[in-house]
């Protein structure tokens, strides 16, 4: 994972025709190759329903999780020295590459991502391990990957991962009872009621929970009525360029070969659980395109401009911010108007559907 060296060049004497004949494989894969999209038959929507599951309730532990989640804007940090060892509860930055039977671990690349020191139990002992190494150490992390691991080929198999640990801070959050936190906290002047009202959060966005898996279950019923045949190329490429914008790119970054990165997405290619999700999703895309245009929706401005403003929201910018963005990057226009067509379709479909809420 140790970068290689490289030779500085003069880019004033370059030829004009010396340019990289070698694209990585992982820039090709996410740049995609172009493919040709099955014919759709729109299908009726014609007395479909769908019944939502009553959701569970919190835990003690739930909330207790939550209510440190809230609080984290609140705790103090301090990076660690290079001279200092790593505590429980500490959050650190790290690259990690997962290896097991002499292979890439498929999803297991993760570079410059901030983890906290706490238990893992899909990686038991890894964590752990890291606890009294310094940062700017990198080390090996064996372990035998759980029963419930979610690659079913790995469960009980024993791991090894390659760790930079590139940063650490320590973290120290506020005395929860104390008055200067629950007052900067608003949610009560006492522990009890912040705990309560971080609780009737939880259960409110569980609600929106519940409005998210309703549309999900409505498009699944509705892409169930339709005849789509989906060749096995269009699943490929469809992953192929998810790995090139993920976990491909975090390989090109560790200067891995074309031959490993080959390894790792071959590794997504065959999981099952990979296949069939991307499966059912260009399903429901190409049905929800096959309905738009069988019932002559149209997308109007003022949605377009709804999702921009909400955008600029989210990222703290102004509209005028958002349009100088979008001049510089064009392609983040079609993206929101992809967006924008996805939501006004969808919405049309949930107007046609009768969806009832399981009750206790």
């Amino acid at each position: 994972m140790n970068s290689p060296s490289t030779q500085l060049t003069n880019p004033s004497v370059r030829k004009p025709l010396e340019i990289p004949l070698h694209v990585p494989l992982a820039r090709r894969a996410e740049q995609g190759q172009p493919v040709e999209l099955p014919q759709v038959a729109a299908p009726s929507l014609e007395g479909l329903s769908v019944t939502v599951p009553l959701p569970e309730g919190f835990s003690a532990e739930q909330v207790q999780e939550r209510f440190q989640e809230l609080a984290r804007p609140y705790a103090t940090e301090r990076y660690r020295l290079p001279t200092e060892a790593l505590a429980w509860g500490d959050e650190v930055l790290l690259n990690i590459v997962g290896y097991a039977q002499g292979r890439l671990i498929p999803f297991s690349v993760r570079t410059h991502v901030w983890l906290t020191l706490e238990p893992e139990p899909m990686l038991p002992g890894f964590y752990e391990t890291l606890c009294g190494h310094s940062p700017g150490t990198s080390l090996v992390v064996d372990v035998v990957l759980p029963s419930e691991y979610p690659l079913e080929a790995l469960r009980g198999v024993p791991a090894r991962f390659l760790v930079d640990i590139q940063a650490a801070r320590q973290v120290t959050y506020p005395d929860p009872e104390s008055p200067e936190f629950l007052e900067a906290f608003g949610r009560g002047g006492t522990l009890e009621l912040a705990a309560r009202l971080v609780e009737e959060q939880m259960k409110d966005e569980a609600a929106q929970m519940l409005l998210a898996q309703a549309q999900q279950l409505v498009l699944h019923a509705v892409a169930s009525r339709a005849q789509v045949e989906l060749p096995a190329r269009l699943i490929d490429e469809e992953i192929r360029r998810r790995w090139g914008a993920s976990e491909g790119r975090a390989l090109l970054e560790l200067n891995f070969s074309d031959e490993e990165q080959e390894e790792s997405l071959s590794g997504w290619l065959a999981d099952r659980a990979t296949r069939d999700e991307v499966e059912q999703r260009l399903r429901i895309a190409l049905v929800l395109g096959a309905i738009c245009k069988r019932d002559g929706l149209a997308l109007t401005p003022e949605l377009v401009e709804e999702l921009l403003r909400k955008e600029a929201a989210a990222a703290g910018l102004s509209m005028d911010e958002v349009a100088d963005a979008l001049r510089a990057e064009p392609q983040r226009l079609a993206q929101i108007d992809q967006v924008a067509w996805h939501l006004m379709t969808v919405d049309h479909v949930m107007r046609q559907v009768k969806v009832h809420f399981a009750t206790a």
